[in-house]
């Protein structure tokens, strides 16, 4: 039995016993399993300053902007946005995969020099490429700045260039421009099917007024449902909405962060209107909430919640404010959370004042890991240092902040978490508020896990769909490997004015192996994959694994022979359009058109599956076959 593994029962006995102190087990978790340490990479990354320190850079001293990370270009490596205030254009940063990153904004066409809080990267109009939308605000800025909240879109184009477009329907039509008693800020952005029609929609939350929802359309226009679906109502300050379907109805919901008032948890009723049960299922914590991350700390199936808050002890406070952990306590198909985050095992409650966080497996250990972003402007609140805390078997919570040196004292926005130079592990991204001595908008943290002695092994899974939602926002992924099940969740809009890419990352402990990949689809279906190897990055899509429609077949179809050498025959006598062939990963292998003999002798031995079109694009069919 190894060191680790003793220590590790010692400990279980111990808290059941109680007999040693929480203190001396947090300083053997650290002793015994930690080796992880973060370096700050920013500077020899590529990244360039961005605020503008001469003028009063109001967006970047006060709450700061937002980042969101994606794979925008389709080359496999991921690119992320950074927002920034007046007369200044924002970055976007294209991953040159070797550690490096370009700014390209203004060269493909992004030159809005508008405040911009946050940028979401969604498809809006279904063509398979990711646009952009950008939202700011006019907080605290005397003059120059029309609608107090604005809202751009640009959309992109097949050459990669991206072009902005003003008829969409996106648009405030100055609902926030009257005069209130706090000015308005933006309080995020998300994005998800919430009607199952295959579109995604847009909701906006904004800072001390009504949220806005748009219905897309689905012939590139939105519509404002915001009075209809109850979700536009009432004025709250409101910060950073997340989109899952939390009661397993099938039907996506959304959880909304609050400032000074109870968080909402919008129940979706199916008819394009909401619910608020957040009271009812124990999530209606009432502190001043702002950024949020969904994740399975427990792997128990169903995913917490976790958001960042102010908790230190003010004069003559009484309720200590403080960030929440929710342990999700699904039951009996019932929906219901407990709030852990003080308890002696876990402790993330108390760190200061709190923005970006992101739940990430920072050691590739099958736990979920967890860190926040801090800073204040306001002298008695610096300085305020970001914290790690490392996940021990989903029962201890460990602060690990200084010994991994991530324990910086900027004042930052958003935190997220993503493979900037895909080298199997975690690294972390912080949008960057007005800091002394620095201008960049973002900084970048490269986590030295994978450079270390016997690293634990990963895998990344990246879900497709054909169609208006090829980035299958809002799908789950859940691997499971050596008895454990991990879950992540496909999201467009998480952490505090940010965005994570649409791929599901695992560290898998020292499997080479998961056993099984299962993918919920927003539509509410579902992939298997099995015996999947550790260590690389795979895509899978409904078609090429299990979409097999026999229901639209109108003509007999077949292939032979079967197993296959080298020609695979196509028995039909319907016209035929296109032929794609997959793998068991439903990656494409293989393309022809209007051919009925197909050969195959290129691909390995194997399973595959060929996914059969007509002309008139109304029958479907995918059969599987063996290459020998």
């Amino acid at each position: 039995m190894n060191i680790i593994l003793e220590m590790k029962i010692s400990i279980y006995k111990a808290l059941i016993n109680k007999k040693v102190s929480l203190l001396f087990l947090f300083f053997c978790l650290v002793h015994y399993s930690n080796s992880q340490t973060f370096t700050d990479v920013t500077s020899s990354s590529g990244i360039v300053d961005l605020i503008d320190t001469v003028s009063d850079p109001i967006i970047a001293r006060v709450y700061g902007g937002g980042a969101s990370v994606v794979d925008f270009d389709k080359d496999g490596d991921l690119d992320f946005f950074v927002g920034t205030n007046f007369g200044k254009p924002s970055q976007l940063y294209r991953n040159n995969g070797n550690g490096q990153f370009q700014e390209v904004a203004s060269t493909l066409g992004i030159t809005n020099s508008n405040r911009v809080r946050v940028g979401l990267w969604f498809d809006y109009d279904g063509d398979e490429l990711l646009d952009l939308v950008l939202v700011g605000d006019c907080f605290k800025v005397s003059s120059g700045c029309v609608d107090k909240v604005d809202i751009f879109l640009y959309k992109q184009t097949e050459s990669g260039m991206f072009t902005e477009i003003n008829n969409s329907g996106l648009d405030f039509n100055g609902k926030y421009n009257g005069v209130t008693l706090r000015e308005r800020v933006v309080g995020g952005i998300a994005s998800a099917d919430i009607n199952n029609d295959g579109w995604l929609d847009v909701l906006v939350t904004v800072w001390g007024a009504e949220a806005t929802l748009f219905i897309n359309n689905g012939n590139g226009t939105f519509s404002d449902i915001s009075i209809s679906s109850d979700l536009g109502q009432e004025s709250m300050f409101r910060w950073q909405p997340v989109f899952h379907d939390f009661n397993r109805d099938g039907y996506i919901d959304v959880y909304i962060n609050v400032d000074f008032d109870a968080n909402e948890l919008w129940s979706n009723n199916g008819d394009n209107t909401f619910t608020n049960i957040a009271a009812s299922v124990g999530a209606d914590s009432s502190f001043n909430e702002m950024g949020m991350t969904l994740g399975d700390y427990d792997n128990d199936g169903d995913l917490d919640i976790y958001s960042t808050n102010i908790s230190r002890v003010e004069d003559g406070e009484v309720n200590l404010r403080h960030n929440i952990l929710l342990r999700n306590d699904w039951a009996n198909n019932s929906l219901s959370f407990t709030e852990v985050s003080n308890e002696p095992a876990i402790n993330v409650g108390a760190s200061g004042w709190d923005w970006g966080t992101t739940f990430f497996d920072a050691n590739n250990d099958g736990y979920i890991d967890l860190a926040t972003t801090n800073g204040w402007p306001q002298e008695e609140w610096s300085p305020d240092e970001s914290k790690l805390w490392l996940n021990v078997d989903g029962i201890l919570f460990s602060d690990i902040s200084e010994s991994a040196s991530f324990n910086d004292l900027w004042e930052a926005a958003s935190l997220l978490a993503f493979d900037m130079d895909r080298d199997g592990d975690l690294d972390l991204l912080q949008s960057m508020k007005l800091n002394t001595g620095d201008a960049k908008g973002a900084r970048l943290y490269q986590n030295n896990y994978s450079a270390g002695v016997n690293p634990n092994n990963y895998l990344v899974v990246r879900p497709r769909l054909d169609g208006s939602n090829h980035f299958a926002i809002g799908a789950k992924v859940t691997a499971t490997f050596n008895g454990i099940s991990n879950i992540r969740l496909i999201t467009a809009g998480t952490s505090h004015f940010g965005q994570e890419p649409a791929e599901a990352f695992f560290g898998i402990g020292t499997s080479n192996l998961v056993d099984e990949i299962k993918i919920e689809w927003p539509d509410n279906t579902e992939t298997i994959v099995t015996d999947i190897n550790a260590n690389q990055v795979i895509t899978i899509s409904k078609s090429g694994i299990l979409s097999i429609d026999e229901k639209s077949l109108i003509d007999k179809m077949s292939v032979y022979p079967n197993p296959v050498k080298d020609i695979l025959n196509i028995e039909t006598n319907i016209e035929l359009k296109e032929i794609e062939i997959f793998n068991v990963l439903g990656q494409k292998v293989l393309m022809d058109f209007n051919n009925k003999k197909i050969n195959v002798s290129s691909l390995i031995s194997g399973t595959y599956f060929i996914k059969i079109n007509d002309v008139a694009d109304s029958i479907t069919k995918t059969i599987r076959f063996i290459k020998r």
